[in-house]
């Protein structure tokens, strides 16, 4: 297997179609070139694939968003004067991968690749 394409970011995330191309490339650069690919199983492993893929995704999806911060859970609310109050994900414990579910699946990838687990004889 080799670096992924747009088309395989597409075929997971229908909805990142609209992405501008020069993010795209950008994107696509980093994710193909940016991972370790010893940690992920080496080139030709699916994991290492995948992990291309939802990284993507999630790069994509925060620049669908222009950047902004995403909302989290609610952390305060009121009601006679109308508030309500949402954790910032962005900057909270769970940090910028957590924000979308492709970056969770990345994280997940990641932590459950062989090369993490303790060495037992």
């Amino acid at each position: 297997m080799a670096s992924i394409l747009w088309s395989d970011v597409e075929a997971f995330a229908p909805e990142l179609s609209t992405i501008d191309t020069v993010a795209q490339t950008g994107i696509l650069a980093f994710v193909n070139t940016g991972l370790n690919i010893d940690i992920l199983g080496g080139e030709a492993h699916a994991q290492l694939r995948m992990a291309r893929i939802y990284l993507a995704a999630h790069f994509g999806t925060l620049s669908s968003q222009g950047g902004a911060a995403v909302a989290g859970p609610v952390t305060s609310e009121s009601e006679g004067g109308v508030s309500r109050s949402y954790a910032n994900l962005m900057s909270s414990g769970g940090g910028a991968l957590g924000s979308t579910s492709y970056g969770q699946l990345y994280e997940f990838i990641v932590r459950t690749s062989p090369a993490r687990y303790p060495f037992v004889i």
